[in-house]
């Protein structure tokens, strides 16, 4: 494995992101292939949620959930270096994220990195993963999240394709041997919640599925 990362520009094609890997090598990021390839209930949902909430208010909320991940990200991440994750450049909620989370992060052992760019030639897919570190002395794929509220194991299952591909790339990548995957999640209302899960065959299969659809879908 390297002793740093390589990082690679993303440019944007029609709304889809993708990673810009060499001169004529561009693969979608893995939240694009998802966001992409949602079930037809999950769009139905998303679709009501806007007309019922109203184009603008719609946006907003999509807008400060962005924000609220992306502050909680800076702050984990300065944390994790060592260095003062200066909370009160952002509001007292993000602040009160990060430190319900913080203390999840006792767990982590050894960082191999933080924002990790992998990529799978097999998959032709890329992403970047939060981090690669040893939680609770293994080998391990973490990945942030924020909520509102508090959500159950059954609504996070894109979650799990995510960290399972970040798991597979790396891999594939550096030759590892990486199976466990936790998500941790900072709740606006709630206390932080903590995933764990394996890649397994059924999860794998998830994956090879979405990939292949959003490959025959850009065909067309």
């Amino acid at each position: 494995m390297p002793s740093m990362y390589p990082d690679y520009p993303t440019v944007s094609v029609e709304g889809k992101r993708f990673y810009q890997l060499g001169d004529d090598k561009y693969y979608p990021s893995i939240t694009t292939v998802l966001g992409n390839t949602l079930e037809p209930e999950k769009v139905k949902a998303l679709e009501n949620w806007r007309g019922w909430m109203g184009a603008a208010k719609a946006q907003k909320v999509s807008n400060d959930a962005a924000t609220r991940g992306q502050n909680t990200h800076v702050m984990l991440e300065r944390y994790l270096k060592g260095e003062d994750p200066r909370t009160t450049e952002f509001p007292d909620t993000h602040g009160r994220i990060f430190n319900s989370l913080k203390f999840e992060l006792k767990k982590i052992n050894t960082v191999l990195g933080q924002e990790v760019v992998v990529y799978s030639d097999l998959l032709r897919v890329a992403g970047r993963c939060d981090l690669i570190a040893e939680h609770d002395g293994e080998l391990a794929i973490v990945d942030y999240k924020t909520s509102t509220r508090v959500k159950s194991k059954d609504e996070i299952g894109d979650y799990w394709v995510q960290t399972a591909f970040y798991a597979l790339a790396h891999n594939e990548r550096y030759g590892t041997d990486i199976s466990k995957l936790v998500i941790l999640m900072g709740v606006e209302k709630g206390l932080p919640l903590v995933f764990r899960k394996r890649v397994d065959e059924p999860l794998v299969d998830k994956l090879l599925t979405r990939v292949h659809e959003f490959y025959e879908r850009l065909a067309k």
